[in-house]
């Protein structure tokens, strides 16, 4: 049967919290290989210009970006939507993006709103597809410790 419409549990809002705060540590580290690891092996991800398919391609094509566009930034992944697709689907909104260090906002130019879809496998939760595109405008960041 169907959650689409259902809250979230906090066991599961949190396991896809953790996710991506472990995305975000990875990325601010600029390490592909264990920013690769929350990705299911068969994962896809579209982005604009660019379709990976599988957790090696991701690796590749992030620690390319860590060594040229995305060198020393970091990222921002703050939540619009959080919800079941199924029992062992979630389905998260965000919008952030890149910015450089001591910004107070991710720049027009890679400001983003993503798509994510986690999937339950072996009881844990994982991400199976992410897409994101331009909101062409800059995003505020968060108050507090970045």
């Amino acid at each position: 049967m169907s959650n689409a419409v259902s809250p979230v549990r906090p066991e599961d809002a949190k396991a896809v919290q953790d996710i991506v705060a472990r995305i975000t540590s990875a990325w601010n580290e600029n390490d592909a290989d264990r920013l690769a690891t929350v990705y299911s092996e068969d994962a896809s991800i579209v982005l604009p210009g660019a379709h990976l398919k599988g957790r090696p391609a991701i690796r590749d094509w992030m620690a390319e970006a860590f060594d040229g566009k995305w060198k020393g930034t970091q990222v921002l992944g703050a939540p619009l939507e959080l919800r079941y697709i199924r029992d062992d689907v979630i389905l998260l909104l965000s919008q952030g993006g890149a910015y450089p260090p001591g910004a107070t906002e991710v720049p027009v130019e890679h400001a983003i709103r993503g798509i994510w879809v986690f999937v339950k496998q072996d009881g844990e939760w994982i991400i199976t597809g992410y897409g994101n595109t331009p909101v062409r405008a800059p995003i505020p960041l968060p108050e507090g410790p970045r």
